[in-house]
C-alpha cells in the first residue's frame, strides 16, 4: 500500500467511527443497521459472500456469530481473511473492512447465546446449516426434538460460536449528488492509523 505525503490521522477513530454510522443509521429507521456483507474465501479461492449481523463493535473488532460447521465456517478455517461491507441506503453511507477472522471466547459466545430467544437457541441445534435439506418439514422435527430435549435450559453447541473481524484497512464513504461522494480509506502504519481521501 502507497501512503501519500498527506496522508493524517482519521477524523475518529475508526472503531468510533462505524460506531457513531451505526448507531445514525439505528436513529434513521434503517430496517436492519447492523446487517453486513461477510465476504470469505471457498477451498477452490473464490470470493463467497451473505449477509449476517453484527453483534458488536470494540477494539476486539466487529463481531458475527455462526455455526462452524457452516460453509463460512468451514472456509473461516481454511483461511481467516476476510472482508465485511455495511451500507445504508437511507443516510447514503457504506462501511468497507478487510481484515483477519479471530475466534471470539467460549465465554463470550455463551454469554450472547444465552440472550438469544429460546427458538433461535433450539435452531443452532436443529440445523445442519449448510448442508442439505430434504424437505421443510424435516427441519421442524428436529426442532420439535429439540425443543422436547431441552425443555429448560438451551445450552449452547459446541459447533457454535462468534469471530471479530480484526481490521487492516478501512473505507468509509459518504454518498453526494453527482456522484461527487466521498471516500475515506484508513489502513495502518505501525501502531497508527493513517487516513486520505479516495477520488469518488
Amino acid at each position: 500500500m502507497n501512503i501519500p505525503d498527506f496522508a493524517e490521522k482519521p477524523l475518529h477513530p475508526p472503531v468510533e467511527w462505524l460506531g457513531k454510522w451505526m448507531n445514525e443509521a439505528k436513529e434513521s429507521g434503517e430496517i436492519e443497521p447492523t446487517a453486513m456483507s461477510l465476504s470469505t474465501i471457498s477451498k477452490h479461492g473464490a470470493p463467497r459472500s451473505r449477509f449476517v449481523l453484527c453483534k458488536g463493535v470494540s477494539e476486539n473488532g466487529i463481531l458475527f456469530f455462526t455455526n462452524l460447521n457452516s460453509s463460512k465456517g468451514n472456509e473461516i478455517a481454511s483461511d481467516p481473511r476476510a472482508s465485511i461491507a455495511f451500507h445504508w441506503p437511507i443516510l447514503n453511507r457504506q462501511v468497507r473492512i478487510e481484515g483477519l477472522l479471530k475466534m471470539t471466547s467460549d465465554e463470550d459466545a455463551d454469554s450472547y447465546f444465552q440472550t438469544r430467544s429460546r427458538l433461535s437457541k433450539i435452531g443452532a441445534w436443529a440445523s445442519n446449516q449448510s448442508q442439505p435439506l430434504e424437505s421443510r418439514e424435516r427441519l421442524l422435527e428436529a426442532v420439535d426434538d429439540y425443543s422436547s430435549k431441552f425443555i429448560n435450559d438451551v445450552p449452547k453447541p459446541n459447533h457454535w460460536s462468534g469471530f471479530h473481524l480484526q481490521p487492516s484497512a478501512w473505507e468509509f464513504w459518504q454518498g453526494h449528488e453527482g456522484r461527487l461522494h466521498d471516500r475515506w480509506t484508513i489502513h495502518k502504519l505501525d501502531d497508527d492509523w493513517l487516513s486520505w481521501r479516495l477520488y469518488p
